[in-house]
């Protein structure tokens, strides 16, 4: 007498039903924790050139500048106020208020995810950063905000000092 192995249609039901229910619980979870991770590393990755730019000014005695750059192949401020496009960080060692590329180039951060968009409080395409380490214009707030609404936006304010505090979570629109 020979049995046959396997499984049955009703075990094999069972079982896509169960995965089914798995997958319908876990992959919104899943997605909004990418959301997450991808919106902290933005924010992150604003921080820590805020801080490399602060760090290298005090360091060199000279300013530092954080600008919009919407070529990363061919960095330059391009004027524009629209932080997504990416930014560069750059000290002015000869004082002529001129990036001169590539020995003054600090940093060259690429265009944010799609999803992604930032907003300073007032609409600036750089940010200055003197030789003692403050800002030129201090109390700035940038947000930090994906595709979705409510609380879950990050929101970044500068100091006169060039110290950076994570405020609260954000709400976006």
């Amino acid at each position: 007498m020979n049995k046959e192995r396997g499984f049955t249609l009703i075990e094999l039901l069972v079982a896509l039903a169960i995965a089914a229910i798995l997958l319908t619980t876990g992959v919104p979870s899943m997605r909004d924790m990418i959301r997450n991770n991808r919106l902290s590393a933005a924010t992150n990755t604003l921080v820590s050139s805020l801080h490399m730019a602060r760090s290298e000014a005090i360091k060199q005695g000279r300013n530092a500048t954080i600008c919009v750059s919407d070529d990363p192949a061919n960095p330059g401020c391009s004027g524009q106020n629209n932080w997504q496009l990416g930014w560069i960080v750059w000290v002015d060692s000869d004082a002529d208020g001129v990036l001169d590329a590539p020995g003054e180039l600090i940093r060259v951060v690429e265009p944010l995810p799609s999803t992604i968009n930032v907003t300073l409080s007032a609409a600036q395409s750089s940010l200055q950063i003197d030789s003692q380490g403050a800002i030129s214009s201090p109390n700035i707030t940038l947000t930090l905000c994906d595709d979705r609404t409510g609380e879950t936006g990050r929101q970044l304010r500068i100091m006169a000092t060039g110290g950076v505090s994570l405020n609260s979570q954000a709400t976006c629109s």
